[in-house]
């Protein structure tokens, strides 16, 4: 059991070792707003934000946050999506697509106030959407309407209104900017939600379709 749980989450130590070294990267070459994504910065032409954001935290404890997370994530997701190198390919896509669909979500839906996103929460929320369209007892429950679904659905928003108050609370008690984007976890979100038919295969998995949920 405890190999199978290292190799599960062997992909998320190699992504908290690269994140680490960013980390300080990141600290040595200014920060959060050298390497944060907002509208401004793509104004001035620093594109590489877009990819940098990803990688970059705006302090130690919400580094630490986001890796606990993706430990978890990882774990389970990884007989979903094979240990081959196939599957490699697959947990490597449903990160890099969430990170790009969060990035995405974020620069259409927040407002243009120069404030920077920085973190890798977005392309972890793309592992929380995938994990949704996972069972482990069904191995897969494919439509949008099962029960599962919506009950994670749903479980992610709560989520997520509650840490968005909890930060939001947070900080202006500190009299600081900043707080939860979440325009770039709903963005990872439904990445993850939404792609799932072509990152679990029907020959890795069984395909169950629920009963819509009922009022």
């Amino acid at each position: 059991m405890a190999d199978d749980i290292r190799q599960g989450a062997l992909p998320a130590f190699i992504l908290i070792a690269l994140l680490v070294i960013a980390g300080l990267a990141e600290w040595q070459t200014g920060g959060p707003l050298a390497w944060g994504l907002s509208r401004q910065a793509l104004s001035d032409g620093r594109w590489i934000t877009v990819l940098t954001h990803a990688v970059a935290h705006a302090s130690p404890w919400h580094l630490l946050m986001n890796c606990s997370a993706l430990i978890g994530l990882t774990v389970y997701l990884r007989p979903f999506l094979g240990f081959s190198l196939v599957g490699w390919a697959r947990y490597g896509l449903v990160l890099a697509g969430s990170a790009g669909a969060s990035a995405l979500a974020y620069i259409l839906l927040h407002p243009s106030d120069g404030l920077p996103m920085v973190g890798a929460s977005g392309a972890i929320c793309g592992l929380w959407g995938l994990a949704v369209r996972c069972d482990t007892e069904t191995r897969f429950v494919k439509s949008l309407r099962s029960r599962n679904v919506l009950g994670g659905i749903r479980e992610f928003a709560i989520s997520n209104l509650v840490l968005f108050g909890a930060l939001f609370l947070l900080v202006r008690l500190e009299g600081k900017a900043g707080g939860l984007a979440w325009e770039a976890h709903l963005g990872g979100f439904l990445f993850g939600l939404l792609a799932a038919p072509w990152l679990i295969t029907p020959a890795e998995t069984t395909t169950v379709e629920a009963p819509a949920a009922t009022s």
